[in-house]
C-alpha cells in the first residue's frame, strides 16, 4: 500500500491494460503530427528548444512538420512524456496559466532547477513527476 508521502507516479498507470497497449503501439508507430503540434503549443516552446526535449534536431522537427510525419518511437517516447507531465501539472496546479510559469521556474523540491530543463531524462521526469504528486498531496519536501 502506498502512502502519501510515496506517491509515485500511479495515476499515469490508471486505465485498462488495453489502453495502455494502445499507447505502447501508438509510441511505437509513431504519434501523429497533430499529437506534435498540441503538445509543442501547450509548452509554448521554440522549435529548437522542443527538439531538444524530445530527441531530435530543429531541423529534424521541421522536416517533420513540413511532411506531416510521425516521430521515431524514442522521440515519440519522450513526447509521451511530455504530455503526461502537462497534464499532471495542469491538474495539480489548476490551469495551464499556473502550469506553465510552474513548469518555467526552479522549483525548490527539485534542487533548484527548472522543470522543463530536466524532462528531457528519464530521472528528471520522474522528479517533475514524483515532486507534482507530492504538491498534490500535501507532502513538501
Amino acid at each position: 500500500m502506498r502512502t502519501a508521502a510515496s506517491a509515485e507516479p500511479q495515476r499515469l498507470y490508471t486505465g485498462s491494460m488495453a489502453g495502455e497497449n494502445n499507447i505502447i503501439l501508438t509510441i511505437r508507430r509513431g504519434f501523429n503530427y497533430s499529437e506534435i503540434v498540441n503538445v509543442q503549443d501547450a509548452y509554448q516552446m521554440p522549435d529548437k528548444s522542443f527538439a531538444h526535449l524530445i530527441g531530435i534536431s530543429d531541423k529534424t522537427l521541421l522536416r517533420i512538420k513540413k511532411a506531416h510525419a510521425k516521430l521515431s518511437s524514442m522521440s515519440g517516447d519522450r513526447l509521451y512524456r511530455l504530455k503526461q507531465v502537462w497534464e499532471l501539472a495542469n491538474k495539480v496546479l489548476g490551469t495551464p496559466e499556473n502550469a506553465l510559469p510552474w513548469l518555467r521556474r526552479s522549483q525548490p523540491g527539485l534542487g533548484n532547477q527548472v522543470p522543463l530543463d530536466i524532462l528531457d531524462t528519464e530521472p528528471g521526469y520522474e522528479q517533475v513527476q514524483t515532486l507534482l504528486n507530492r504538491i498534490e498531496f500535501g507532502v513538501l519536501p
